[in-house]
């Protein structure tokens, strides 16, 4: 990923933070994909690989969009402007952002 796409998928993210609905966290974000409410989640690219499976395996089985953020947990903390780290973010509304056409060109 370039830095060009990786700069327009953090300015999106700041976007959904702003105008969009979404669930920060693994726990609750699984628990979104299994109920069907996420249409989309994002995931940090350094992450436990059991965290991984779990959220791509619910992903999948829900057809859920899968969008890898190119850095830490802590960086995507960073991206949704808190102090701590995200490992997955689920979306229930894009809001204004356009999440969903950057993450399918990544």
């Amino acid at each position: 990923m370039s830095e060009a796409q990786r700069s327009e998928l953090e300015r999106e993210i700041k976007n959904l933070m702003r105008t969009g609905k979404f669930i920060l966290g693994t726990r609750k974000s699984l628990k979104a994909l299994l109920l069907g409410k996420a249409k989309a989640v994002v995931v940090a690219d350094k992450i436990l690989p059991a965290i991984e499976a779990d959220v791509m395996h619910y992903a999948r089985l829900g057809g859920v969009l899968v969008i890898k953020f190119p850095g830490t947990s802590y960086e995507l903390g960073l991206a949704c402007g808190r102090q701590h780290p995200v490992s997955v973010i689920a979306i229930l509304d894009f809001g204004e952002s356009r999440l969903s056409e950057v993450g399918r060109s990544v």
